[in-house]
């Protein structure tokens, strides 16, 4: 049984404050969602990509926009499939249940091992903040994150989500490992144009990032912008990985926050939390996704809001190194006992390697 990701409520912002002011320097105009929309798109070959904040002005509006308190209010996302001409998409909500934790739950709690480079990312769909998991992935430039397709691109719009940063080493509302705005998303064509949850995977290239530090003036508590710098400069990042064969060893990473489909949530998505196992080596298969050959990863009892999340092969907790060869996209119950007990990622071959080559070669200043 197949359940699909929604993404889980985000918990208290440190550095929030009911009187605070963000300080930093933008147009005259009020904060703005700010999103390409359908155009500006470009395709070569077969990978789409969508300018998502495309001038410093764009990335101003986009910084300004994620006040601590929108942080702090994103909540519960859910993937759609591609609505037919004649239908209409609908999503429905996990439900929130209780906060006990199954037995047998194989996600650990958070340590000093945890990668710095994993962490999530916040976008806006029409007038509500959601958010997803995500990490760092290696590019000459430095600046590329790898995430869930539908984390980046609505289908049930048709197009890119709106204000997209990502904020590595989150940990109950930390932001100073910095935020880094999106700069383009790059996406194989196959998902953006029909859905296809093989296809579930987007690179998106940020800005060099900023983190906000608080300040008095006049006895009201402000926030200025400070930089700092490149993303894989500041966090590291993982290496890319494609052609894997199955039957592996991978760790998973991701804030996993909703509800099982009996209604307990052992999880808050404030945190890392990860799973390990081997891949089973047959192929994974859902019509409604349009998923034919997607990996899964039994024994991980994940819930909704560990989309995007990293699968690491030989992830080094000294060195923080590893190789992503997957992305989280879906969660199954296989045993229908009312526990998400697996879940499982798009299989990386060289058709995402294009996505990912492209997308490396782009610089952001």
């Amino acid at each position: 049984m197949l359940r699909r990701l929604t993404h889980g409520l985000v918990g208290g912002l440190a550095a929030a404050s009911a009187v605070a002011v963000l300080s930093v320097p933008l147009p005259a105009a009020p904060a703005a969602a700010v999103t390409a929309g359908v155009p500006p798109k470009t395709l070569k070959g077969d990978v789409s990509s969508y300018a998502l904040a495309a001038t410093q002005a764009d990335m101003r509006r986009v910084a300004s926009y994620w006040s601590p308190d929108r942080l702090k209010r994103a909540s519960s996302y859910e993937p759609k499939t591609k609505p037919s001409p004649s239908t209409s998409a609908t999503t429905s909500s996990a439900e929130i249940g209780s906060a006990t934790l199954p037995l047998g739950a194989s996600a650990s709690a958070p340590s000093p091992d945890t990668p710095p480079m994993v962490g999530k990312v916040f976008f806006k769909v029409d007038d509500k903040e959601y958010w997803c998991s995500a990490s760092a992935v290696h590019s000459a430039h430095k600046n590329l994150v790898a995430t869930a397709g539908h984390c980046a691109y609505s289908l049930g719009r048709d197009k890119p989500v709106e204000n997209w940063i990502f904020i590595p080493s989150y940990a109950n509302g930390a932001t100073s490992a910095g935020i880094f705005v999106g700069h383009t998303l790059y996406m194989q064509q196959d998902f953006q144009g029909q859905g296809d949850f093989d296809r579930d995977y987007a690179f998106v290239t940020v800005y060099p990032g900023f983190t906000w530090q608080p300040y008095t003036d006049a006895g009201t508590v402000k926030y200025r912008s400070v930089s700092v710098g490149l993303l894989e400069d500041r966090v590291g990042a993982f290496h890319f990985a494609w052609n894997k064969p199955t039957g592996r060893k991978v760790q998973v990473f991701g804030y996993p926050a909703g509800a099982h489909p009996d209604g307990s949530r052992p999880y808050t998505g404030q945190d890392v939390k990860t799973c390990s196992n081997t891949t089973e080596k047959k192929t994974v298969s859902a019509p409604t996704w349009q998923l034919e050959h997607g990996v899964r990863l039994a024994g991980c009892n994940f819930t909704s809001g560990a989309s995007g999340g990293p699968w690491v092969i030989g992830y080094d907790s000294v060195k923080r190194t590893g190789w992503i060869n997957g992305v989280t996209s879906l969660t199954w119950n296989l045993n229908g006992d009312g526990q998400l007990d697996a879940v499982s990622t798009p299989y990386f071959n060289t058709v995402t390697q294009r996505v990912y080559l492209q997308a490396a070669r782009q610089a952001t200043s």
